[in-house]
């Protein structure tokens, strides 16, 4: 193991080992993105809207920039994915190479590659851009802390740690807050040490820390206000304090119906109305204002940190840890770190505070009420497991690394057990349903003399095209969803003015050019009955996948 001293012989195994790990994943699996949002921010810069817009609203402003760019010079790579994949390799081999680097010994090897095998199904499987920015975020700061321990100058290192930072910062800001957060582990642990073994040196090596950070806050702040500058027009402060008060009710819950039907009966908003809002058919800009979402969110109970709240968070976040693969990896780490960790009294204040830390984050997010969600876990999860990676004893290469990596092996097979419904023969039926959508898509793309709305539910881009599989340029321009955070933006109400559209529920009534894609056509007859023309008919142009495609009519 001689080779483990060689730095640039680390970083070449750390490159080999996570190629490899790639490869494989990518023969086993068949990637796909785990939410619609990744498609619906591509959407933004690859053109299939009919255009190449940066604003991709929750991706800072730089990274669209940098997408559509691509995009315009090469529409027939899908840069939106390749650049997270890019990402999250060199992520992934940031870590590889500080453990190698750092431990010098079989345990980083095998751990290093344990650690990875697990987030990358989680990072190049399950695709999504919360999860690379936690990803990428935890590798930086990592990667960051080794130069500062390190004491020497790594310019590559640190270049590297800057941009794999504020790459996370780029893909999702609060996830890289959080993240960051938690990262502080490693501060911590590493603090107490040179207090304790650096009693000389405490001031350079608090200068060269504080040096380091401070450079990476200079660069995220230059990154948060060229993003601010790119939404300084109306048009966008108006979105973003219309898509305020709408998350307060999509994400976070509308006031129930039944305890408060006199505030919805003085709102105009019937039952129906309210279950459509809800299942995020939302675009009536007469019917559902900024106005009267307020008035809807200051009619929500107000949330209050109580003792109940305090155990009805313990009844049952932490049970729905045993959900998560990371955390499993979490708990495979800290067995690790029984047997081959450091355990001085500044490792288990390091990790008191970690878990601390953890547990305040999941505190926070259930009192919000948007706890347990997986893309967001990801990141959590693996800033805690470096912490524990950090804190592994260093240079000892004895029979118990083998014994381990024996141990682990059974682990790794089992995991395929676990993952088998993404085993990329077990997921053709999907791949064939894609290219039936496929169709469809083309089909409406190649009728020019309609504009189509589309209710939540029906068109769905992620579930049409493959991580992998280029969008046509243009596919979607005359498609506009009744819902999604997409929905309303400037370029959204830009394109439906010049078709003659102002409000897409009113303007669809007595429309030749309109058709409206519905799989549950009674409620919208109903909502327009009841606020536009009682007597609106759909007449059913023709039927596809499970929906149908109508033009709604006026009655005699």
């Amino acid at each position: 193991m001689a080779w483990l001293h060689d730095e640039r012989k680390c970083i070449r195994f750390a490159f080999l080992m996570n190629s490899v790990i790639l490869v494989s994943l990518l023969v086993l699996f068949r990637p796909v993105a785990e939410t619609n949002d990744d498609m619906a921010l591509a959407m933004f810069a690859n053109g299939a809207r009919g255009f190449y817009d940066a604003h991709l609203i929750y991706s800072n402003y730089l990274l669209g920039c940098i997408l559509a760019g691509l995009y315009r010079v090469a529409g027939s790579v899908v840069w939106a994915f390749v650049l997270q994949y890019f990402v999250l390799f060199c992520s992934f081999t940031a870590i590889a190479y500080v453990m190698l680097c750092r431990l010098k010994n079989q345990i980083a090897i095998w751990l290093s590659a344990v650690v990875i095998y697990f987030f990358a199904y989680e990072g190049y499987v399950h695709l999504q851009f919360t999860k690379t920015a936690g990803i990428a975020t935890a590798a930086g700061v990592f990667l960051l802390f080794y130069v500062i321990e390190s004491e020497k100058t790594f310019r590559k290192a640190w270049i590297a740690g800057y941009l794999l930072t504020c790459a996370g910062f780029m893909y999702r800001m609060q996830q890289f807050l959080v993240v960051f957060a938690l990262m502080s582990g490693i501060g911590v642990f590493w603090l107490f040490n040179v207090i304790r073994d650096r009693r000389g040196r405490i001031r350079p090596m608090l200068l060269r820390c504080a040096g380091v950070f401070a450079g990476l806050a200079i660069l995220i702040g230059g990154l948060f206000a060229a993003d601010r500058l790119a939404y300084r027009s109306q048009g966008w402060q108006e979105y973003f304090e219309y898509n305020k008060q709408l998350t307060e009710l999509i994400d976070y819950g509308f006031p129930d119906y039944r305890e408060n039907r006199s505030t919805y009966k003085e709102l105009g908003i019937n039952r129906n109305a309210y279950l459509l809002y809800r299942r995020w058919n939302y675009a009536d800009t007469e019917k559902f204002t900024p106005e009267i979402m307020r008035s809807l969110v200051e009619r929500k109970p107000e949330k209050h940190m109580s003792l109940q709240t305090i155990k009805d968070f313990l009844l049952e976040v932490p049970p729905g840890f045993l959900k998560r693969f990371c955390f499993w990896c979490f708990l495979l780490v800290f067995a690790g770190w029984l047997f081959w960790g450091i355990h001085t009294g500044n490792a288990f204040a390091a990790l008191i505070y970690e878990i601390l830390l953890l547990g305040a984050v999941y505190l926070y997010l259930y009192y919000l009420g948007r706890y347990l969600y997986n893309r967001v876990d990801v990141g959590l999860w693996i800033a805690a497991i470096l912490l524990l990676l950090w804190m592994f004893r260093p240079g000892d290469s004895s029979f118990t690394n083998k014994l381990g990596l024996l141990a682990f092996l059974p682990v790794l097979c089992l995991t395929q057990a676990v993952w088998k419904d993404s085993w990329r023969w077990n997921t053709e039926p999907k791949a064939q349903r894609m290219q039936e959508m496929r169709t469809v898509l083309t089909d409406i793309y190649e009728d020019t003399e309609h504009i189509y709305l589309a209710k939540s539910g029906t068109i769905s881009y992620s579930a049409c095209y493959d991580v992998f599989e280029a969008m046509p340029v243009g596919i979607a321009q005359n498609v506009f969803s009744l819902g999604g955070w997409p929905t309303l933006t400037p370029w959204y109400f830009e394109k439906l003015e010049s078709a003659g559209i102002d409000n897409p529920y009113r303007d669809m009534i007595g429309n030749d050019k309109v058709y409206l894609i519905d799989q549950d056509i009674d409620s919208t007859l109903k909502y327009l009955r009841k606020y536009y023309d009682k007597t609106v008919r759909a007449n059913l142009i023709r039927e596809c996948s499970g929906y149908g495609i109508y033009q709604i009519e006026r009655g005699d």
